[in-house]
């Protein structure tokens, strides 16, 4: 494993951290943890998501050659993290989440294929994979917990 390799990969795990740091938690009250802890945790991570979602939009721009469809991508994810919605549009909280879901499959898609063309290095797929799929899985955890409760 090269240095760089080495030293984005253990980013994004940091990356990644809050994500089943706040499922867990979410899961642990009112048992362990009190309700209204486990819900401002989830409302910054539903704010973290956004922005990592909408980075790493901006990141893939130059690798991916387009750029529309990541201005969009960065604009979905702004909407997901607005808590009031915008104008009189909103939507709940789980649903935040399943948009901020299908945002970050859809830039891991994107990036597959621009690793596919040789604009990022061959680890990059794999990692980029992994860490997806582990962030789209504690986001279901936590919007799992949120219907349990009732916020849908």
């Amino acid at each position: 494993m090269s240095r760089n390799q080495e030293k984005v990969t253990r980013l994004a795990l940091y990356a990644v951290a809050p994500f089943v740091f706040t499922a867990a938690v979410m899961w642990l009250a009112p048992f362990l943890v009190p309700q209204w802890v486990a819900l401002n945790l989830h409302s910054l991570n539903l704010a973290y998501a956004g922005i990592l979602a909408a980075f790493i939009a901006g990141v893939g721009m130059n690798a991916s050659g387009q750029y529309a469809p990541s201005i969009i991508a960065a604009l979905l994810c702004w909407f997901a993290i607005w808590p009031s919605g915008f104008l009189t549009f909103s939507i709940s909280p789980v649903w935040r989440y399943f948009l901020l879901i299908g945002v970050l499959l859809w830039l891991m898609a994107r990036d597959l294929g621009a690793a596919a063309q040789n604009n990022y290095p061959r680890w990059y797929g794999p990692l980029r994979i992994r860490i997806t799929v582990w962030i789209c899985v504690a986001l279901v955890i936590i919007a799992s917990r949120l219907i349990s409760w009732g916020y849908y």
